[in-house]
């Protein structure tokens, strides 16, 4: 390939790249990047630098098609997640606050499970807000520093979440879902027997949405075993998670806004 050819070929990467960038339409390039992005472009067109010889100036193209590189991963890490987020619940992504952060430490003791993540209120994380793997919920925020937020996990003894529990599409009840102090074992309590009931292995589980901290449809878990109670009229559920924070290396926070009205 020719000198001229494989700056031909540079530049037309150079323009996908920035074409994909502005397409997304999830994170616009700030002005500064796109000019230093376009700059070697222009400078290649026209010729560049009198006193740079074609090798300098490949490099130096090449040296901004990296940066450019770069800001393109971080585009396509961005729209992952939205497309991931989007297929799995019932929520419109444009109705969330999204904030990706890092677990740096977690903590388990005595049926107490938290984790620690690397964003605090300086990126726009605040207490209540949810902590989910795609629309999975697998924790809340409960305490916030500048830097860092702590995250009560489901599973964590002390957690209790409305839910509500769907057949297919058909809610079948609702109760309230509590952290079992282990890994991977989830409670459902109060669901109230009734003769047409019928809970079953496979059934899920979604956040209700009653209590306003969350909305609803955030997936829980899985029914993985059901019994009826001989004596109190409740159903003894277990479920599993759908996903866990305990194998996760990072966590979306989500702020939700309410649905503009039409």
């Amino acid at each position: 390939m020719t000198g001229r050819s494989r700056t031909l070929l540079i530049i037309a990467v150079a323009l996908g790249g920035t074409a994909l960038a502005a397409w997304s339409g999830l994170t616009r390039f700030p002005p500064a990047v796109v000019a230093a992005a376009v700059e070697p472009v222009q400078r290649a067109l026209s010729g560049g630098e009198a006193d740079e010889t074609t090798e300098q100036r490949l490099l130096r193209i090449e040296d901004q098609l990296v940066r450019v590189s770069a800001e393109n991963a971080l585009l396509r890490t961005r729209l992952q997640d939205y497309l991931a987020i989007r297929g799995e619940g019932g929520i419109p992504p444009e109705q969330a606050v999204v904030v990706r952060a890092r677990i740096i430490a977690r903590t388990v003791r005595q049926g107490r499970r938290y984790c620690e993540l690397d964003a605090g209120a300086v990126d726009g994380v605040t207490i209540g807000m949810a902590a989910c793997l795609g629309w999975s919920l697998v924790g809340a925020v409960v305490g916030v520093q500048e830097g860092r937020a702590l995250v009560q996990l489901v599973s964590d003894s002390e957690s209790r979440i409305p839910a509500t529990l769907l057949d297919g599409e058909k809610i079948l009840a609702e109760g309230v879902l509590t952290g079992s102090g282990k890994r991977g074992l989830l409670l459902l309590d109060y669901i109230e027997e009734r003769d047409e009931l019928q809970v079953t292995a496979g059934q899920r589980v979604v956040t209700a949405g009653s209590d306003g901290r969350f909305p609803p449809g955030l997936v829980l878990g899985t029914v993985t075993a059901a019994t009826r109670s001989p004596t109190a009229g409740h159903w003894h559920v277990e479920v599993a998670p759908l996903r866990e924070a305990d194998i996760a290396e990072s966590l979306l926070m989500l702020k939700f806004a309410a649905a503009p009205v039409r």
